[in-house]
């Protein structure tokens, strides 16, 4: 890894932080948010699923601008768009500005996320992507650290008039677009690398017309998505990352508890800090198992982190008393939750994914996989609302923020509890046991991705030697001599071209025998007796010609390296603002509820409009990534989500034109007044989110290699989780302020607009996508073309055996994340306040940062070791462990202020637990069952059909939290007893999404078991017949090339002697 590899990642990281930030934002300050908005938690919760609709929806765009487009721009693009949709919901006045402006910070984050990872695949081998991955995971949970404690620290205060959460939001979107600035000026994709350099016939190979992409990019969506690891990996991934959306509410809920914002705050940031570390200990402890056990050391290292769930949940939420005074015991509890749930991404999916696709495929198997995942993860939100208000007795808060009491924020708190509990408990153990399907199809779809790869890389080599020899052609005195001895050289490196490919062919292959159709077309490459060596070569190649070369190629070798760090720095970073900027909302759930007058069905169904539009434009995001630079997809993600979430912050005050569309669509859609505006807004937010998330993860996926790929996306995971801290902290923080008469929680969005667009001109600018791809190219096919060979790949991909298990898996493992949503909104009406809020949640997504680069970090080993079974066992064990955890957080832990230490501690062990599937299984499944072309289409569709679900736990959170366990809206005469009533319900119907979905996550992994090795296998051997039969299409060529030589020289030589014979005569 060169100089521009390690600035590329340094980039990454930092986008990856600041789209965890500006995702983290709204909910830390879910509880100032609703009260401005007058939003119920299912309302709030929508707000998230909005976006996250919006964001599953743009992943095949996503993978579409991260195939055709420099990666590393993709994502300065996205920070751009999550960056001016965070400061739209700065300035929204109405719930329907917030939700459209949530729903544009969507099509930011999802170009970041597919890219960013990608990014990190190709900068990283299979020894190390874990590593990587957990290390991106960190820096995204540093990310929703800093954000939710930026945002609970200003939610309680204002500046000039200016709510504290606004002007949070506006700081992260001034800090995401100044990253987007540093993407685009630095960071650099490996695929355009030498983009320039090459000759003219290079040059005109690199790009073809956006229909014939677009046709293309189908094709390799079709075939991730017909990879049985990329399916079971996406089931798993859909239950999975339930929970995780689940724990939006994380805020809200400390501040029930009794929680001050800064307790909050703080509990928050040790959430976040142990997911982070939990994402870096995950992908590092899944590179040594996977070296160990190729075969199964990524997948136990996922189960365990997945069942750890279970258990630290329920102390968490159920077992300690709902008591601020616990707060430290509520804070060990959170850090250990927090760095035991995050090892997936980095330690078993996201190494999994780079490991079963070709390289050229990353990007749309991560675009597939947000996809697939974000949509059902969205609904987490929504979920936990329901369940608190209508299962637990949830009481929303109906007026302003002075009128509740301490007993009905406990009893909220309570609710609340319950349904966090289950929005994670459930889809952690389905999450846990899908990945037990992982030990049978994982080896096979990775071996097949190898075989797809070495061919592809022995093609280019020989391309490469080809060129070299023609350029040569003309460097001699003799031109005479030197073509007889250069048509000899020429059949000597066609001899030795095929006897390498057979070689290494069987080398890979291994035990594996190739079937005889495949030996019939390997024949004709072997079937020409040698010629005799040349005379001599040194007459073609000069000594001082030489030394040229072999600095020039380590000129570029160097340069290579430099693009690759920054493209993986600014695609870290990306996910860091796009994971901020999808939590801002969440964090504010009761500020927005309060402001809006919404319900926690409300509130829960901003997220779920965010996520439905996300989901719709996941096609979108695999289709950009296909066509254009990944990097600059990435980047226009980031402005589009920037855009919303700047919507959002500015509903009803600024833009009063916008407000009179966006009424009208709130109407059409069944939204009326604020609520409405902010769930358009939201939605606006899901479009960002779905170009970048694919685009992120096929760059990660990319950048690595199979033993590194879990670390690669631990790290990716890490740095979405800090970006959840910063987001979510962020929001949490600054709701109870105001600035200039604004409200906190708008100046939040406003803050993550402005650094999300920062992060998507630093796409732009810097990133690099490492498909290389020439300026000028592209017009040899139409945008229709590009377009039926997108849908012919997502075809493919969708065939895959593990993509459908892994999709199956991701639906119901990604509700208990939206769920969790309501977790801020759950802590304050416990009683918390913002600061210990704040505290509480950045604590467990710091945790869950911790738990995926753990998961990558300790998938890569399980993999090596248990190369069949290692990565799922491991997101079976995390996705079970949310089971039990999630009933101590939710269920056994008391609805008092005082016991925050428990609280953060149980949140912190859940958050660690339940973080590894994505790092350590999905993602490098991904990556290995399906051809590298085809990765951003596997992941734009995972991600496509997991938001989908996801986006509707926000609002069956407060569905359930006030139709089932009867919260109740704030009045006027709200009370202690009230608020803590309500959270009681609220966390009722958290824990059902959580419980629930992570058992049948848990149960989905058994089935990769069987489909992973057959399909990663497949891969490979597909990749081997790709480069067989294109390198007997060039030998054609060059057979045929030489002849029409050989017949020009003879009619020349036969006009010279017509004209010497006139001559004479």
């Amino acid at each position: 890894m060169g100089d521009a590899g390690r600035r590329t990642l340094l980039l990454v990281n930092l986008a990856s932080i600041m789209e965890r930030a500006d995702e983290a934002l709204l909910p830390a300050v879910y509880r100032e948010v609703g009260e401005a908005l007058r939003a119920t938690p299912a309302a709030l919760g929508a707000l998230t699923l909005c976006r996250s609709a919006v964001q599953a929806a743009c992943y095949p765009l996503a993978a579409y601008a991260a195939v055709r487009y420099d990666r590393a721009r993709v994502v300065a693009v996205g920070a751009f768009l999550w960056a001016a949709a965070t400061f739209l919901v700065a300035v929204s006045d109405s719930f329907a500005q917030v939700a459209v402006a949530r729903g544009m910070n969507g099509i930011g984050l999802a170009l970041v996320t597919p890219a960013i990872q990608s990014l990190v695949a190709d900068y990283t081998d299979d020894s190390t992507r874990g590593s990587a991955f957990g290390w991106l995971q960190l820096t995204g949970n540093l990310g929703s650290l800093i954000g939710g404690l930026f945002s609970i620290m200003l939610a309680s205060t204002t500046f000039m008039g200016i709510a504290g959460w606004r002007i949070a939001f506006h700081i992260v979107a001034l800090i995401s677009v100044i990253v987007g600035i540093l993407v685009r000026l630095f960071a650099m994709d490996p695929h355009f690398q030498n983009v320039g350099r090459g000759t003219g016939r290079g040059k005109q190979l690199f790009r073809k017309p956006a229909w014939s992409e677009m046709k293309d990019l189908v094709v390799e969506a079709k075939a991730v998505i017909k990879i049985p690891s990329f399916q079971i990996i996406v089931a798993q991934g859909i239950t999975g990352s339930f929970p995780w959306s689940a724990l939006s509410f994380a805020p809200m809920w400390l501040e029930l508890m009794g929680f001050t914002h800064t307790g909050t705050g703080i509990l928050m940031i040790t959430f976040a800090v142990a997911s982070s570390l939990g994402g870096v200990l995950g992908g590092n402890i899944g590179d040594y198992l996977a070296r160990r056990s190729p075969n199964s050391g990524r997948i136990i290292l996922s189960q365990i982190s997945s069942a750890s769930a279970v258990p630290l949940a329920a102390l968490l939420l159920l077992g300690l008393p709902y008591d601020p005074s616990t707060s430290f015991l509520r804070g060990v509890v959170i850090f250990i939750v927090g760095l035991s749930i995050s090892w997936n991404a980095p330690a078993t999916n996201n190494p999994i994914f780079a490991e079963i696709v070709p390289e050229r495929s990353r990007t749309s198997i991560y675009a597939l996989d947000r996809s697939f995942e974000s949509v059902l993860a969205a609904f987490a939100p929504p979920v936990v609302g329901y369940l608190a208000e209508h299962a637990y007795g949830y009481n929303p808060v109906t007026s302003g923020v002075g009128t509740t009491s301490i007993a009905r924020d406990r009893a909220n708190a309570a609710a609340l509890a319950k349904a966090l509990y289950a929005a994670i408990a459930i889809p952690m153990l389905l999450c846990c046991f899908i990945y037990s399907l992982l030990y049978r199809t994982y080896p096979r779809d990775r071996e097949r991705a190898r075989m797809d790869t070495l061919i592809s890389s022995e093609l280019r080599r020989i391309e490469l030697e080809r060129s070299q020899g023609r350029g040569e052609y003309y460097q001699g005195e003799d031109v005479a001599v030197i073509d007889i001895e250069y048509q000899k050289e020429l059949l000597d490196a066609d001899y030795d071209e095929k006897t390498m490919m057979l070689h290494k062919i069987e080398q890979s292959c291994g035990q594996n025998q190739i079937p005889n159709w495949k030996e019939l077309l390997l024949r004709p490459l072997c079937s020409s007796t040698p010629p005799p060596p040349p005379r001599s070569s040194k007459r073609l190649r000069p000594p001082p010609v030489a030394a040229a070369e072999e600095m020039a190629r380590g000129s570029d070798d160097a340069a290579a390296a430099a693009r690759r760090r920054w493209t993986l720095v600014l695609v870290n970073l990306a996910s860091v603002l796009e994971k901020a900027d999808e939590v801002l909302l969440p964090a504010v759930y009761k500020e927005v509820g309060a402001a809006l007058g919404a319900s926690p069905t409300a509130l829960g169904s901003l997220t779920l409009c965010r996520a439905l539009v996300q989901t719709a434009c996941y096609p979108l995001a695999a289709y950009a990534s296909a066509r254009h630079d990944r990097a600059r997809v990435v980047a226009v993600g980031a402005f589009l989500w920037a855009a919303a979430t700047f919507l959002v912050a500015v509903s009803g005050t600024y833009l009063q034109a916008f407000l009179t569309c966006s009424r009208c669509v709130a109407r059409a859609l069944g939204l009326g007044g604020l609520v409405g505006q902010m769930a358009i807004s939201r939605g606006l937010n899901g479009i960002g989110l779905a170009l970048v998330l694919p685009a992120i993860s096929s760059l990660v996926a990319d950048y690595t290699d199979d033993h590194t790929r879990g670390a690669a996306f631990g790290w990716l995971q890490m740095t979405c989780n800090l970006g959840s801290i910063l987001g979510g902290s962020f929001g949490v923080l600054l709701a109870p302020i105001a600035f200039l008469g604004i409200p906190g929680w708008r100046l939040a969005f406003h803050a993550v607009a402005f650094v999300s667009a920062a992060l998507g001109a630093l796409m732009w600018l810097f990133a690099a996508d490492p498909r290389a791809k020439p300026k000028g190219a592209g017009a040899a096919a139409s945008a229709a073309e590009e377009a039926r060979e997108l849908l012919g790949e997502a075809r493919r991909v969708l065939s895959v055996p593990t993509f459908q298990i892994v999709v199956a898996q991701g639906i119901a493992g990604s509700i208990p994340w939206s769920a969790l949503n309501f977790s801020a909104m759950w802590l304050e009406l416990v009683g918390f306040t913002h600061w210990e809020t704040s505290v509480i949640t950045g604590l467990y997504l710091f945790a869950t940062a911790l738990g995926a680069l753990f998961g990558g970090l300790i998938g890569d080993p399980v993999s090596r070791r248990f190369p069949n079974t290692g990565r799922i066992a491991l997101a079976q064990i995390s996705s079970a462990s949310a089971l039990p955890l999630g009933a101590v957080l939710l269920l056994a832990l008391p609805n008092d202020p005082s016991t925050g230490v428990a609280h953060a501690v149980v949140f912190f062990i859940m958050g660690f637990a339940i973080s590894w599937n994505a790092s350590s299984t999905n993602n490098p499944i991904f990556a290995e069952i399906v051809p590298e072309k085809a990765r951003t289409t596997v992941y734009a569709l995972d991600k496509c059909f997991e938001a989908v679900f996801a986006s509707f736990a926000p609002p069956i959170v407060g569905v359930l939290a006030e139709r089932v366990f009867g919260y109740k809206p704030v009045s006027s005469d709200t009370s202690v007893d009230t608020d803590r009533e309500n959270a009681a319900a609220l966390a009722k119907a958290v824990y059902t999404e959580i419980a629930v979905p992570m058992a049948i996550c848990c149960v989905t992994y058994t089935f990769l078991y069987c489909t992973y090795p057959r399909d990663r296998e497949r891969a490979r051997k597909e990749l081997l017949m790709a480069s067989g039969d294109q390198l007997g299409e060039e030998t054609t060529d060059s057979e045929a090339s030489a002849a029409r030589t050989r017949e020009d020289e003879e009619s020349s030589v036969s006009s010279l002697n017509q004209r010497l014979i006139s001559r004479g005569e």
